[in-house]
């Protein structure tokens, strides 16, 4: 149900982005690996850009859940962070990005990264949580992802609560 400050719903697909960048040496560690923050900097970005498309205002970054770190990324590598929003609540948003990298010499491609990261909408005018369209599933994987993203959000809340109790 919207009423006149909620804009139309909109689906996953008006907001997928692709970020791509080619890893360079000064983007490694001293292992020869690309550092981990270039990759999560990248993920904020191709996240951001998919939170801002869905709600057409500036957004947050708030949380950036279970990043694992599957395959390393070296110098050379092409880099591509694939978003797409899962989940929308009243002015925050769960965007799911994947990172895959790509040997270019050799076309090998493999999944390093994948991570969901949570955004809020904020209004123009003071910077305040501002609503964000509904989220309108379309395929069976919009559905599922979205089911995941679900759950994920009942049990942070659930840690959440437990988390007052710790302090």
């Amino acid at each position: 149900m919207t009423d006149e400050t909620t804009p139309p719903g909109k689906t996953p697909r008006e907001s997928y982005t692709v970020l791509s960048e080619s890893m360079m040496p000064d983007q490694l560690n001293h292992h020869g690996n690309v550092f981990g923050g270039v990759i999560l900097a990248l993920v904020d970005k191709c996240g951001g850009v998919v939170a801002r498309r869905h709600a057409r205002l500036p957004v947050v970054t708030v949380s950036i859940d279970r990043v694992e770190f599957n395959q390393p990324v070296y110098a050379n590598d092409y880099v591509e962070a694939h978003g797409r929003i899962v989940r929308v609540g009243r002015t925050s948003m769960d965007v799911l990005v994947t990172v895959t990298a790509e040997q270019v010499e050799t076309g090998v491609r493999r999944q390093t990264n994948r991570c969901m990261v949570t955004y809020v909408a904020l209004d123009r005018l003071n910077g305040r949580p501002a609503p964000v369209p509904p989220l309108v599933l379309e395929t069976d994987e919009d559905r599922r992802l979205h089911a995941i993203a679900e759950r994920r959000t009942e049990r942070r809340r659930a840690e959440a609560r437990d988390d007052v109790d710790d302090w």
